[in-house]
């Protein structure tokens, strides 16, 4: 059986017209969704081009259904255009009209065949390789947990193979563009999977947005704006259950309380924004000492606090003396002026059954004596055991 192109056409078309609306509908609700643009220009082409080719098909001019079809080569650019910008990437210009330059450029070249036939087919390869890049961009950003990513890359895999056995099919002469698709044939899949296509993208793109949106509120409540670290209530949280894995595998765990020198001093002699760069120049010096397991987070005020999983007090000492030394030296001077910003902390480590406020209580205790014994030091809550002062200092 044969499809009559016609036919199949004017429903792909109306599905690509309510996903552009659709998108910029979206748009104007969240606003904070720039990539919604994107993908609304890209099904706006798409439909514009389907009509231009319809109509060329339904006139039989050969010229009106060219128009058509380059028409249409702007969308997949378009659609990997978006992707890049819901990544916060540049999408150079020269990329984006690449697609259209190759398909004219094979449009003219003077070949002893049917230039319709290798244009259509230079147009399935370009829309392959947009979407493919499109799909390589979200790939990309796997880490963000945002679901809707994956059914979106399913479809635009979809299309792609959709679109890359029907070139295949030109390429091997078993389909003519002049001659009606067949149902068994990836020509004649090709029109009712841009449907799903069409509709499913604009579903999936929408509540990839929402859910970045969403995330950000969540990331809001857990950060502390400031500083970029996790908040108070969040690093509670998350050394509790540090704590319990520790205790489980039966690992040490060890904890710093870092608490800022003459803070109030800072902010009095040099103003408020000044200390916003001292804390947040401090918190940079901390997650540069850090590994990627540890747990970094502001307790309040000018405190800090840091859980180490899987490390003993003798090597929480050297990384909070390692911060102390590192902070001070690069905090002498701030625009030209003296600084000599300094940070005093303390060390514990969790004993066997220990609690962890019983832990945070000994690091603060250890970051009084700190400050007691004048600053800008490191101090052990075991200091005060003679076995400990002769302990060596090592890294585990």
């Amino acid at each position: 059986m044969h499809l009559d192109p016609l036919t199949l056409l004017v429903p792909d078309a109306a599905a690509a017209a309510m996903a552009s609306l659709f998108l910029l509908g979206a748009w104007l609700q969240l606003r904070s969704g720039p990539a919604l643009r994107w993908w609304a220009a890209a099904n706006g082409t798409y439909t514009i081009g389907l009509a231009v080719l319809t109509a060329g098909i339904a006139w039989r001019v050969p010229l009106v259904v060219m128009a058509g079809v380059g028409t249409m080569i702007v969308t997949p650019a378009l659609i990997w255009g978006g992707v890049r910008r819901f990544n916060d990437r540049r999408t150079p210009l020269a990329f984006l009209a690449g697609g259209l330059i190759v398909w004219l450029v094979t449009g003219l070249i003077p070949f002893d065949i049917d230039h319709q036939k290798w244009s259509t087919l230079a147009s399935f390869v370009i829309w392959c390789v947009y979407l493919s890049a499109a799909i390589w961009d979200l790939w990309r950003i796997r880490e963000e947990k945002l679901h809707a990513r994956w059914p979106l890359m399913a479809l635009l895999a979809l299309q792609a193979t959709t679109l890359f056995g029907a070139g295949c099919e030109i390429l091997s002469g078993t389909f003519q563009p002049n001659e009606p698709p067949s149902f068994n044939t990836f020509f004649g899949a090709f029109y009712f999977e841009s449907i799903l296509y069409s509709m499913g993208t604009v579903i999936f793109m929408v509540l990839m947005c929402k859910e970045r949106i969403e995330l950000g509120y969540i990331n809001a409540a857990r950060i502390d704006a400031l500083t970029g670290t996790v908040n108070h209530g969040t690093w509670l949280d998350g050394a509790g259950r540090l704590l319990n894995r520790c205790q489980q595998e039966r690992s040490p765990l060890s904890l710093i309380m870092f608490d800022l020198d003459h803070f109030k001093t800072v902010n009095d002699v040099h103003g408020i924004r000044a200390g916003d760069r001292v804390l947040h120049g401090f918190a940079d010096t901390v997650r540069g000492a850090l590994r990627p397991n540890d747990l970094f987070g502001r307790y309040g005020g000018e405190e800090f606090t840091v859980v180490l999983p899987g490390a003993t007090i003798e090597t929480a000492y050297v990384i909070a003396d390692r911060v102390r030394r590192t902070f001070a030296n690069a905090h002498r001077f701030l625009d030209g002026q003296p600084l000599n910003a300094t940070v005093s902390a303390g060390v514990a480590s969790a004993l066997p059954g220990a609690t962890l406020e019983a832990i945070i209580e000994a690091a603060d205790k250890a970051m009084y004596a700190a400050k007691n014994a004048g600053r800008n030091c490191v101090k052990r809550a075991d200091d005060d055991r003679p076995a400990a002062r002769d302990k060596a200092i090592r890294i585990a």
